[in-house]
């Protein structure tokens, strides 16, 4: 008896591994997300708020090396 105990011990310290894991996941995806989206906003503001681009800019290319 003592052996299946320890066998559904074992199994269930790692499920709530397995469970731990997947949180710490997840919460990292969505702190990258979180970031992504600020680095976008920062970016547009940026942008909007910044003067124009010189005219011709990014139509010739300098391949000189």
């Amino acid at each position: 008896m003592s052996a299946l105990a320890a066998t559904a011990s074992r199994m269930l310290a790692s499920s709530q591994n397995q469970a731990i894991g997947t949180a710490v996941a997840r919460q990292q995806i969505n702190a990258e997300k979180a970031v992504a989206g600020l680095v976008a906003e920062t970016a547009q503001g940026a942008a909007a708020s910044g003067p124009p681009a010189p005219l011709g800019q990014g139509q010739r290319v300098d391949l000189r090396v």
